[in-house]
């Protein structure tokens, strides 16, 4: 039996902990441990446990665990998202000792590039995009509770500077002059900088769309938190591959995407906008039956292998082509 260790920086499992969870159903192939890090001792120690490790983020964790020598006879799969490209943190990664590097964006490998022109040469490189359970997001909407009255725009991110929430206050700025009953809903915590909670709340007041900005803070519950948006607004100036777009895109909710490098290499033109006019225009213009929209926007994300069942098949694969190397 393969021990597997999955190794992510406490408080980042997001993403890995559905794959960890999935892995563990496989007992009779892969004895499952997470290894949620803070220290390098508590790294060292899940290396020297596993026979192959994954190690979810090229940050900080990444580095010191490609620096323990019981590393090199191991098998080892690291994942980059997207922050990690834009610092020097993936140029300290030992990729020697890496047997695949995957990325979840085909435009994520561009950016790397920037930094490590030779990445390629250093690490095979793998793309495995996100992927959303489909039947959950079938499930949840079934009732169809709320999902045809109102005007309400989801906005499912952690408020920070890379999230672009000032550029979604413009854009609601100019709805509530077409129709008053525009509603953008905000689903996640102020997250590192209490500026921008003090700067946003304070601008709705300025802007007078107090009551057409509804801050919900963190949601527990999102298959709730999604009833009723029609659409769902991300003004991100990067992502690698968002779940937040590719949740909404499940319930036949309509994604208005600001263009950010990559955007266009991901999602159809009509889609993405470039300025808060024609943000605007995406939203105003006419939707069409949900449940239309939902089935559209399904067979579009099976054609691309955006789907959990596609993501783990391809991970399942990657995992079982990683051997240890022994002593």
């Amino acid at each position: 039996m393969t021990k597997l260790a999955f190794i992510c920086t406490k408080g980042l499992d997001t993403f890995v902990e559905p794959i960890a969870q999935e892995f563990e159903l496989l007992k009779q192939k892969y004895h499952v441990r997470r290894f949620y890090v803070q220290t390098q001792q508590e790294i060292v120690a899940a290396v020297k446990w596993a026979d192959v490790v994954w190690i979810e983020w090229a940050n900080e964790s990444a580095i010191l665990a490609t620096q323990v020598y019981d590393l090199r006879k191991r098998g080892v799969i690291c994942r980059l998202h997207s922050y990690e490209a834009f610092s020097n943190m993936p140029e300290r990664v030992d990729w020697s000792v890496v047997d695949f590097l995957v990325l979840v964006a085909p435009h994520m490998l561009d950016i790397i590039k920037r930094r490590i022109p030779d990445i390629e040469e250093k690490v095979a490189v793998k793309l495995i995009p996100n992927g959303v359970n489909l039947m959950e997001c079938v499930e949840s909407m079934r009732d169809g509770k709320g999902d045809d009255t109102g005007l309400d725009i989801a906005f499912a991110c952690s408020i920070n500077h890379k999230k672009g929430p000032m550029l979604a206050l413009q854009i609601m700025a100019e709805l509530v002059k077409v129709n008053p009953e525009y509603r953008l809903h905000s689903a996640g915590a102020f997250q590192s900088d209490d500026r921008y909670e003090v700067y946003m709340k304070h601008m709705v007041k300025a802007m007078g769309i107090e009551e057409n900005v509804i801050f919900h803070g963190h949601v527990n519950d999102m298959p709730e938190f999604w009833r009723g948006k029609k659409w769902v607004l991300s003004t991100s100036s990067h992502e690698g591959h968002p779940l937040n777009v590719l949740e909404a895109m499940a319930r036949g909710i309509k994604p208005v995407i600001h263009n950010f490098y990559g955007a266009d290499q991901m999602y159809p033109p009509e889609m993405l906008f470039n300025t808060v006019a024609e943000a605007v225009d995406i939203i105003t213009s006419e939707i069409p039956d949900r449940k239309k929209l939902a089935e559209s926007y399904r067979l579009f994300m099976i054609d691309r292998g955006w789907t959990f069942g596609q993501q783990m098949d391809a991970i399942k694969e990657l995992v079982k082509a990683v051997t240890p190397k022994g002593e």
